[in-house]
């Protein structure tokens, strides 16, 4: 059974609808293939793009919870969440833990450099009124175990403290001459 696949004439020529000749059926035809492709390939694209996407957020998530697990557990990485979310970002392959310990020991400072920062001292230290009130305490606690406050006077030296009395003859005279001496 053989198909007969032309299309009916009439009028002795073949019918192409819209269409005047078969040659302007044909050129309509590629143009429109031609344009299915470039459909075809847009939304081949569009949907590469979003799987991409998708991707990307997911891997940002994830590395969101490693940094947000990280952080939980080491309080001191806190101040580096997002030095460390960037760094895992541009590095997929960066260590967690290494990139913590590298931007900790970048930003870590000794006692002694606390101690020599003027601005941490006068922010954080000398502004503090349970610190003043410390300072203050030991040294004036300092000041009355340690010496003795003297007054001094053109005429002579008074000493608030009682004098030291002799417990021996012997003692007796050299205090005696150092009196004699110093008159």
């Amino acid at each position: 059974m053989e198909e007969n696949l032309e299309q009916p004439q009439l009028n002795g020529s073949k019918e192409f609808g819209k269409f005047k000749d078969a040659e302007s059926l044909l050129q309509a035809y590629n143009n429109l293939e031609s344009e299915f492709t470039k459909k075809s390939q847009r939304l081949a694209n569009l949907e590469n793009e979003r799987i991409l996407e998708a991707h990307e957020r997911e891997k940002q998530t994830n590395i969101e919870r490693k940094v947000e697990d990280f952080t939980t557990k080491f309080e001191l990485a806190k101040p580096f969440k997002s030095a460390l979310k960037e760094s895992l970002s541009n590095d997929e392959n960066s260590n967690l833990e290494e990139v913590a310990l590298s931007l900790i020991s970048k930003s870590y400072k000794s006692a002694q450099d606390y101690a020599s920062d003027e601005e941490f001292l006068n922010n954080y230290i000398f502004s503090n009124k349970e610190i003043k009130e410390k300072i203050i305490k030991d040294y004036l606690k300092n000041i009355t175990q340690n010496s003795p406050i003297k007054v001094s006077s053109s005429a002579s030296n008074i000493s608030l403290t009682p004098p030291s009395q002799p417990q021996t003859i012997s003692e007796a005279g050299r205090l005696a001459k150092s009196i004699i001496k110093n008159k």
